[in-house]
């Protein structure tokens, strides 16, 4: 323990004084230690982006859940139970409680929880907020909540340039907060998987501001097979037709294999959020097929007209079936989209680049 005095008091001896320099060193040199907190982590060992490039600089500590996470098809879409905030809390406070160095969430709801954890604790540790996409804050008392714990927040990171903007506006904290990172993927990609099968179809999936009233329509007048993977509350009132089959809740890799082998990938939106769509667009990518999708706001940073995809109007049946009788029968325009997609999401939406993404953020904040 060091105490006061002068100079020579403390270091007495010049040889004393060079143990304590390099113990001093050791520690400014040692790796950065982060809690990394997100609702799907169910034991400390599962997987994450850090796995997939090693940083001298950093290390990390996944911090699961007390209960395993909802299955969103059982979900219906509708917002968290009290139990799961009361989980969303716990995590936030062993994340904080067990840092060294500084906090990673993943999703609004436990970076909102972390940040209030890290004013009620009067902590100076990092808070990274990393995949933070939220709805328009409505009601003055969640948004003045919000915005309370939210700026405990160092670093937002967004997968679309528009929701920069646009969160900045509606939370009030500066836009200088907020950095874009690619949307990444990282499940498994099976290349040398055939790409047309026997009995082709078109596939849809996801059920976060899809527009499936107008993608059945389009269909329908287009009689093609159609496979449809979402919940009962994104379908909720629509009349199935008689060429679409709506699947039931399916391992992930059998997913994988359905978007491989569609030949014809869609993905219908509504106009409603910042960005929507874009986990679905990305693995799509991944897997070397382009997608049909709506033209709207917070797609930028990845759908390129005629180049990744083909986009239709919002709203507009008539142009989505349009642009999927296009791609379903000119085998060329489908090849030249899909490797132009494939190109685009090895190049962006990799783990490896999402890492070094996230490491840059993680060194300006030690």
């Amino acid at each position: 323990m060091r105490h006061g005095g002068s100079k020579g008091d403390l270091f007495g001896e010049g040889d004393v004084r060079q143990p304590l320099d390099r113990a001093d060193q050791s520690v400014r040199n040692a790796p950065a230690s982060w809690q990394v907190i997100a609702p799907y982590f169910e034991t400390a060992s599962d997987r994450w982006i850090i796995d997939a490039v090693d940083s001298p600089n950093h290390t990390f500590d996944l911090v699961p859940r007390a209960r395993k996470q909802r299955n969103w098809h059982q979900s219906g879409g509708g917002t968290d139970g009290f139990s799961d905030w009361i989980d969303t809390a716990r995590q936030a406070y062993t994340g904080f409680r067990q840092t060294d160095s500084g906090v990673i969430t993943v999703f609004p709801q436990l970076a909102a929880a972390a940040g209030l954890m890290k004013v009620v604790s009067r902590s100076d540790r990092p808070l990274v907020a990393w995949l933070f996409n939220t709805e328009n804050i409505k009601s003055l008392v969640r948004r003045t909540v919000a915005q309370a714990s939210l700026r405990a927040v160092d670093t937002f990171v967004v997968h679309s340039t528009n929701e920069i903007s646009a969160y900045s506006s509606i939370l009030g904290i500066p836009s200088e907060r907020f950095e874009f990172v690619p949307q990444q993927y990282g499940g498994a990609i099976e290349y040398d998987e055939p790409t047309q099968i026997n009995e082709p179809y078109v596939f849809a999936t996801g059920s976060a501001y899809r527009d499936y009233r107008n993608f059945f329509a389009a269909v329908e007048k287009l009689n093609l097979k159609t496979l449809v993977l979402a919940s009962d509350g994104a379908l909720k009132g629509l009349e199935i037709p008689s060429c679409v089959t709506v699947l039931e809740q399916i391992p992930r890799p059998e997913i994988r294999r359905l978007v491989r082998h569609a030949r014809v990938n869609v993905v219908p939106l509504t106009t409603q959020a910042e960005a929507a769509g874009l986990i679905t667009i990305v693995e799509a990518f991944r897997h070397g097929r382009a997608v049909v999708t709506t033209d709207r706001r917070g797609l930028e940073d990845y759908i390129f007209p005629e180049k990744t995809a083909l986009t239709t109007k919002p709203g507009d049946s008539a142009s989505m079936a349009e642009a999927i009788e296009a791609m379903w029968n000119d085998r060329g325009l489908r090849e030249s989209l899909d490797a132009n997609a494939f190109a685009f999401a090895q190049e962006n939406c990799t783990d490896e680049s999402a890492a070094q993404s996230l490491y840059g953020i993680l060194d300006r904040l030690s």
